[in-house]
């Protein structure tokens, strides 16, 4: 397993390792130590000159230790001024790698949509058949096309081991999951191509935002809308936990830990802490679980693969209105302030909450969410955890959140990919890992994220949790 964090984001081009921030940081320190003892030893040889030793009786050959102080003096201002430089150096290479990186990119997606525009524009007929290619998680696909051809149920595909090991080698190879961050944004270039729009003007209306994944997702979830699927509906709240005494988290891995897993025996998707205190406004902290459900139209779970596309596309989905249903009944308004933190589905639900601006969000904290092309405002405190070898965040497309502290890590780097289990670096137990990890790392830059979102503790307040279930309304 990599123990190694990446962090990039926070309004600053810098992507690096936390090694190189602990090291830049303990090079400051440094400096800052040695100018310190400088300090002191300038002090002391302010105040004892060498008449003032002879005149206490002092031998003269101490007095030959005020030279020595002087040169001490001048060295540790020296090893202050390199560990400064260092320091800067180093961080200067995090800023160059990233914004080497932020270029390629940026290249790397004008070209790719004036390429998809150009295919769209010479082969036509090929439209659906790649539209679809891309726009399908790839997971699904996989399963489709193995039913295709072996003519097996994809029930039965999860069962053959083989399979289930060649499938979860490809979708977790870090270059296959960053093929799919960008292919995924190419569909609507490709249709443009198709209808006789100049490649050159595709990858201005891409690279602007004009047409990209939210366009797709939404065409996608039309076009099975004609086909009897994917149709929203109403959700109702079907019961909630009793409302209990709870700890405000002090940690990401907390925070990790407290995201709802649903199960037959505690099947809530959404917990809600509420922090009161006398004669303030009360506080909210939201942890809103994944995905419970990959049905297509017909499944009664909110949080189901209907809700994944209708998210992508920017809509109101089930889960969506699920998470605010919860919040209306706890009580929250629209200048209540909110903390909230989402796995995967509920992630994405996390990010277009904030996006809203419909309530007071003060931060998120996002663990393996599709959030690259939801627009979280810069003024919300944002932490976006995604592993490399996790396909699900690549599905939103490149992170546009430039503000967001980003932390990467490749979960099943330098170990076997475990059987049986469908796309493992998308597990939460991987992103609890990676949560244990955030706490115990030494850099400066990821701490001070954290304590923007831990929440103060004060003696006269109390915290509960409530947690709710959902499903949907059939019509």
């Amino acid at each position: 397993m990599s123990d190694s964090l990446t962090i990039s984001g926070g309004g600053s081009t810098a992507v690096s390792t936390t090694e190189m921030l602990v090291s830049a940081s303990a090079l400051q320190r440094t400096a800052g130590m040695s100018r310190d003892i400088a300090g002191a030893i300038s002090m002391v040889d302010a105040r004892l000159t060498t008449n003032q030793l002879v005149s206490l009786g002092i031998p003269t050959a101490a007095a030959l230790a005020e030279n020595d102080l002087e040169c001490a003096f001048t060295q540790l201002h020296a090893v202050a001024d390199r560990a400064e430089r260092l320091s800067g150096l180093v961080r200067f290479a995090a800023d160059s790698y990233g914004l080497a990186e932020a270029f390629a990119e940026g290249l790397t997606r004008k070209f790719s949509a004036e390429a998809a525009a150009l295919f769209g524009f010479l082969f036509p007929k090929h439209l659906a058949v790649l539209g679809v290619t891309l726009v399908g998680v790839p997971v699904v696909l996989g399963f489709a096309a193995a039913a295709m051809v072996t003519g097996r149920q994809p029930a039965e595909l999860m069962a053959d081991k083989e399979f289930m090991a060649r499938l979860n080698t490809l979708i977790s190879d870090p270059l296959f999951v960053q093929t799919v961050r960008f292919g995924v944004m190419n569909v609507d270039e490709i249709v443009a191509g198709a209808a006789g729009l100049p490649p050159v003007l595709v990858g201005l209306l891409s690279t602007t935002g004009v047409i990209g994944l939210s366009s797709s997702a939404a065409g996608v979830g039309r076009i099975a809308g004609l086909a009897g699927k994917m149709a929203e509906t109403p959700v109702a709240l079907v019961s909630k936990s009793d409302t209990s005494s709870v700890k405000p988290a002090q940690t990401v891995e907390e925070r990790a830990e407290r995201i709802p897993q649903p199960t037959d025996e505690s099947p809530f998707q959404v917990s809600i802490e509420t922090t009161s205190r006398p004669g303030e406004e009360d506080t909210f902290e939201l942890y809103i679980g994944g995905t419970v459900d990959f049905a297509f139209g017909d499944s009664a779970q909110p949080f189901d693969g209907s809700s994944n596309v209708n998210l992508a596309a920017g809509q109101e989905a089930a889960a969506l209105k699920a998470v605010l249903r919860a919040m209306a009944e706890a009580g929250i308004t629209a200048e209540s302030e909110v903390v909230i933190n989402g796995y995967s589905q509920g992630a994405a639900v996390a990010a277009l909450i904030a996006a809203s601006g419909d309530f007071n969000v003060t931060g998120v904290l996002s663990f393996g969410g599709n959030t690259g092309q939801i627009p979280i405002p810069v003024t919300v405190d944002t932490v976006l955890v995604e592993h490399e070898d996790d396909i699900v965040p690549a599905v939103g497309g490149p992170q546009d959140n430039q503000h967001a502290t980003v932390v990467t890590r490749e979960a099943f780097g330098g170990r076997e990919l475990p059987e049986g289990v469908l796309a493992p670096a998308h597990q939460l137990s991987e992103y609890r890992e990676t949560a244990r990890l955030m706490d115990s790392d030494d850099s400066e830059e990821l701490r001070a994220v954290i304590a923007q979102l831990t929440p103060k503790v004060y003696a006269d307040a109390s915290t509960t949790v409530t947690s709710y279930e959902f499903e949907r309304v059939k019509p």
